[in-house]
């Protein structure tokens, strides 16, 4: 009987190795434009920000990437919206998502092989002019709801071509 469930584990050993794997780091974020949620610093939004990553773009980038891992170091983020304090005295720290605010991304990536082999770098400035027009999924309640789209349209988009053209 023990040697079923033990069966069963290994055979999901491989899967679980081949995954693809998502890195994020922050240069100097208390100089980025704006990522700052509900009021707070710069370092305190910084886990938030990785864990929607992980939870929305870690399973995108499984189907483009194979057992290979994206590096992405952001060097500046600055959120959809805009906090106007002047608008309500009482919550100082609301976002007025407008589209005169869009999100923009600038980061460094690099695509690693299984082995840690660079197979692709470089570095990439992104902003969504129409992002107001998004169809809201039911996960919009995510913090970072625009920036991970704007990701996930660059891996989508960008990253699979470049990575066609390097024949990676």
């Amino acid at each position: 009987m023990k040697w079923k469930y033990l069966t069963a584990v290994l055979a999901f050993v491989p899967a679980l190795a081949a995954a693809a794997s998502l890195e994020v780091s922050f240069v100097d974020p208390k100089s980025f434009r704006d990522f700052s949620v509900s009021g707070m610093s710069e370092e305190r939004s910084q886990p938030v920000f990785e864990r929607e990553l992980q939870r929305n773009l870690a399973p995108r980038i499984e189907r483009f990437l194979g057992d290979r891992t994206l590096v992405l170091e952001f060097t500046d983020i600055d959120m959809a919206g805009d906090i106007q304090p002047w608008r309500n005295r009482h919550n100082q720290d609301i976002r007025y998502v407008e589209h005169i605010y869009p999100p923009r991304l600038e980061f460094n990536f690099t695509v690693k092989d299984a082995d840690g082999n660079v197979i692709l770098e470089g570095s990439e400035n992104l902003r969504d002019m129409s992002f107001m027009y998004r169809v809201r999924s039911p996960r919009a309640s995510d913090t970072f709801f625009y920036e991970t789209e704007l990701l996930r349209d660059w891996v989508r988009r960008d990253l699979a071509r470049k990575l066609e053209d390097e024949g990676a």
